[in-house]
């Protein structure tokens, strides 16, 4: 009896396995068209999954999200999963143009009746697909959809088409500005997919001036690149003309367009653009703080690299970097022992700046040592002349892993 157990213990164990490496292979198989068929039966939702074979955050979902069970449990409730090449099949290369993919994977979902109710682009992590799929099913309830239309095969520009299509003609993105030109409604669907793929400043100042309304009508996910390009600028511009309230006006504008994980992915780069054109380091690192941009030391201390470097003469913000440094309770790594012997030589306390580059030359196993050696050497010796002015330095960057999730 044991044994039978044990037995059926075992084959249940298998087939909950086989069934977690396999949630690919429960996507629907057919056309798009046939799924959509198929969702109306069932009265379901359909997820659309965009990917190409040789995309890495795709292959990681497949990989570790779509096999867990909880997501299993959430599509088997609610949803037909349509996984779809946008490089292979045709309703991926049409999907994809439909909404104007920006990056993959990019999910869709869309309920039986063909109505968009959200779009999202890159890795999901298992828990938030399972909050993404739940969001939409409640969205579906309220009957909260996006303008899309119901068709595949709108108008679109030839520009735009071969973006996605590929068809081996050659079209100029250029052309897409005397369309843009030529449209009565600008808000019409092709004239957005249009604008989305396109950098021209008249059309970009309208998707900014109208940006509330675009993410209502159409979502963030197919805007986001070109806000990201318009925010990293506008950061820049209100750097240089020290308009730190007009910085935080546009956050608090553009936040609607990002994902939690996207804010906290691009909101580092638009305040280091402000710090390009601000020099401001007070207010750089108040940024930092307010805005809890680097949640680990590593981040923290490349983000302070550069400034250290800007900064040389600025004996207040120096020392006040410095402290971050001498504060840290764990043991400062090769890089940031040559930052720290960068402040000290700036600070003109050469004997610590000494110490610490002898920290650094004593640190030859680490894989940052070899490829900067010279450059180790050269401060040391600036700094055995006591001259803070000698030594021209390069920020050496800490590698840090990337995790999709």
């Amino acid at each position: 009896m044991k044994k039978i157990f044990l037995y059926l213990a075992i084959l249940s164990m298998g087939i909950f396995y086989r069934q977690a490496l396999n949630a690919q292979e429960k996507a629907f198989q057919g056309t798009f068209a046939e799924c959509q068929t198929q969702a109306k039966k069932d009265n379901k939702l359909i997820l659309i999954d965009l990917y190409f074979v040789g995309c890495i955050p795709c292959a990681q979902m497949d990989k570790e999200v779509f096999p867990d069970a909880n997501v299993i449990k959430e599509l088997n409730k609610n949803y037909l999963l349509y996984k779809t090449d946008v490089m292979k099949e045709m309703d991926g290369k049409k999907l994809a143009r439909k909404y104007g993919a920006p990056g993959f994977p990019t999910f869709v979902v869309v309920n039986p009746d063909g109505q968009t109710i959200l779009i999202e682009s890159g890795f999901f992590s298992v828990n938030r697909l399972i909050a993404l799929l739940q969001e939409a099913k409640q969205r579906d309830n309220a009957q909260q959809y996006l303008a899309f239309n119901k068709t595949l095969d709108n108008p679109y520009p030839a520009a735009y088409s071969e973006r996605f299509i590929k068809t081996g003609e050659k079209h100029d993105f250029a052309e897409l500005e005397s369309y843009l030109d030529q449209q009565e409604d600008l808000f019409n669907e092709t004239a957005i997919l249009a604008n989305s793929v396109t950098g021209f400043t008249k059309y970009n100042n309208w998707a900014y001036n109208n940006l509330p309304k675009l993410i209502n009508m159409y979502g963030g996910n197919l805007l986001r690149n070109k806000i990201t390009n318009i925010a990293k600028a506008r950061s820049k511009e209100f750097g240089n003309r020290q308009q730190l309230d007009s910085l935080h006006n546009m956050f608090k504008y553009i936040r609607p367009t990002f994902t939690d994980r996207l804010w906290d992915v691009f909101l580092p780069s638009f305040i280091t653009n402000y710090y390009t054109g601000s020099k401001d380091a007070r207010s750089y690192l108040a940024l930092i703080d307010q805005y809890k941009l680097y949640p680990t030391w590593d981040e923290r201390s490349n983000a302070l690299g550069p400034v250290i470097i800007d900064q040389s003469n600025n004996s207040t913000i120096l020392q006040a970097i410095r402290s971050q440094y001498l504060e840290q309770q764990q043991p400062l790594d090769i890089v940031d022992n040559y930052r720290l012997a960068l402040l000290h030589y700036y600070l003109q306390e050469y004997d610590n700046a000494a110490k610490s580059i002898a920290i650094v030359l004593n640190t030859s196993t680490s894989p940052y040592f070899s490829p900067n050696k010279n450059e180790f050497l050269a401060l040391q010796k600036a700094i055995e002349k006591k001259d803070n002015t000698l030594f021209k330095a390069k920020d050496i960057k800490k590698n840090i892993p990337v995790k999709l999730s």
